[in-house]
């Protein structure tokens, strides 16, 4: 059999710009397509994917925060789940989709909300990760602090200005990292950071030294060199961080706002945002030291 379409070739047979089943016998389980076009062959791995009604408590939980555009999430949630191959007799749930969805749904929303993953995301690789060339937190982690983010700060002027957004997703990322637990966004039982084989605490050190002083990191060429402002944070901020570990009420905007105004970015104007962050503020000066 073949399909021709716009000068590509596509057909079912062992060649080139054949489609294989023979790849439903690997890890991971797909099939492979092979599209071939004059001299160039272009490989694709396809899923097959059943989809499944079933409740999502955290994503019905997300449509009642004012985070995401309203009507979105029950959209998002009428798609259902898809059911992906995990071995050759058995499915797994995949919520890659509904996270792609529930990205998009940001991206509609005015403000620097994916501007801000995208920073981070290029950081992560040059700086944390060395080109690459490291372990550790993948694109994944930060799609995930990213909309943790979202449903702290729903208010528009979080995500007004660049500078204050990328710290909007570094103080929950830190506290993850300081807590060792960053939950799923659909299903907040599971640690996306359990048996990840990373070492969180360089981990986190690296993210930190960012967050004090982002210049260095930030700067594309030698020429951008010059003096760096003095550090955002002193010591002991970490032990604020690790709050949420020991009580899950501080997993709450009025306690991030704490964290960003630690870092001198919290910007917010509302009065009742101020009190509650002024009220938590209170409760943790008993962790003693300068950063208390």
């Amino acid at each position: 059999a073949e399909w021709q379409r716009g000068g590509w070739g596509v057909s079912l047979g062992a060649g080139p710009g054949s489609l294989s089943a023979a790849s439903l016998r690997e890890e991971p389980l797909c099939l492979t397509l092979l599209v071939s076009s004059g001299w160039r062959t272009v490989r694709f791995s396809l899923v097959p994917v059943v989809r499944r009604r079933q409740r999502l408590p955290a994503l019905e939980g997300a449509q009642l925060t004012p985070g995401f555009p309203a009507g979105s999430v029950a959209r998002i949630i009428g798609h259902g789940v898809d059911l992906v191959p995990a071995s050759t007799q058995l499915w797994r749930t995949s919520t890659d989709y509904l996270l792609t969805r529930l990205l998009a749904a940001l991206g509609a929303l005015q403000g620097h909300r994916l501007d801000s993953l995208s920073v981070l995301d290029r950081v992560n690789h040059e700086s944390w990760r060395d080109g690459g060339r490291r372990a550790g937190l993948t694109f994944g982690h930060l799609k995930t602090v990213l909309l943790w983010a979202c449903v702290l700060f729903p208010a528009p002027e979080d995500w007004a200005e660049l500078q204050g957004a990328v710290y909007r997703l570094l103080v929950v990322l830190l506290s993850c990292l300081a807590t060792r637990n960053l939950p799923h966004f659909l299903h907040p039982e599971l640690n996306l950071l359990q048996d990840g084989g990373l070492d969180l605490n360089v981990v986190y050190e690296r993210v930190e030294a960012f967050a004090s002083q982002p210049e260095a990191s930030l700067r594309i060429h030698a020429t951008h060199l010059g003096r760096s402002p003095p550090p955002r944070i002193g010591g002991g901020v970490k032990a604020l961080l690790q709050l949420p570990a020991s009580d899950p009420a501080y997993w709450a905007t009025a306690y991030f706002d704490v964290l960003l105004d630690k870092f001198q970015v919290f910007n917010i104007q509302d009065k009742d945002r101020i009190s509650a962050m002024q009220s938590i503020f209170r409760k943790t000066k008993t962790l003693g030291g300068e950063e208390s």
